[in-house]
């Protein structure tokens, strides 16, 4: 092996491939980290949305097979019932109502407990503090949207619509076909 030959394969990158190299570096990092959040966020909408619809079933069928009413309802602590009926990102919570107070007592089982999603939005329709499912798997009051908003980003808003039949549905609207929104 000669010099020559070593030199050009010991070659390094000039100045203005490395300036081109960071330039083209730089637009992907502009262009992807933006794309990265809103990806990252409507994964989170999509996994709360069907992690609390997965509960309503679960509320649902468990009043069915058990006789007893089950109560779910917003709750900061994980432990009780919060009494804002609007703002159910801060956590809710699954129990079994032994005396369909709508609120958890000494003696009633937790069934379950979620708790707060960082950067999400729950809002729940004005006139229901909690759902209350019958032992006939009925939820009966007015109807609720649940809706689910990621401020700031371009993530599309979803809902999940209660019947008072206990049924539930995800939707991309709501029941009036009017878009999603949070307050």
């Amino acid at each position: 092996m000669d010099v020559t030959t070593l030199r050009a394969s010991a070659r390094g990158f000039s100045l203005i491939e490395l300036v081109i190299s960071l330039f083209v570096a730089l637009i992907l990092v502009t262009v992807g980290v933006p794309s990265w959040r809103n990806l990252s966020s409507s994964i989170t909408v999509s996994d709360t949305r069907n992690l609390l619809m997965g509960t309503m079933a679960l509320a649902r069928q468990s009043a069915i097979d058990s006789g007893y009413h089950l109560t779910l309802c917003p709750s900061t602590d994980q432990q009780q019932c919060s009494g804002d009926y609007t703002a159910w990102h801060d956590g809710v919570i699954l129990f079994i109502d032994e005396n369909a107070n709508r609120q958890k007592d000494a003696g009633e089982d937790l069934i379950r407990a979620l708790g707060t999603r960082s950067g999400i939005v729950v809002q729940s329709s004005s006139g229901r503090r909690s759902i209350r499912y019958a032992p006939d798997g009925s939820a009966w009051g007015s109807n609720l949207t649940l809706r689910f908003c990621s401020p700031g980003t371009t993530v599309p808003n979803k809902a999940i619509i209660l019947y008072g039949s206990g049924r539930a549905r995800l939707s991309s609207t709501l029941s009036n076909g009017d878009p999603v929104s949070c307050i």
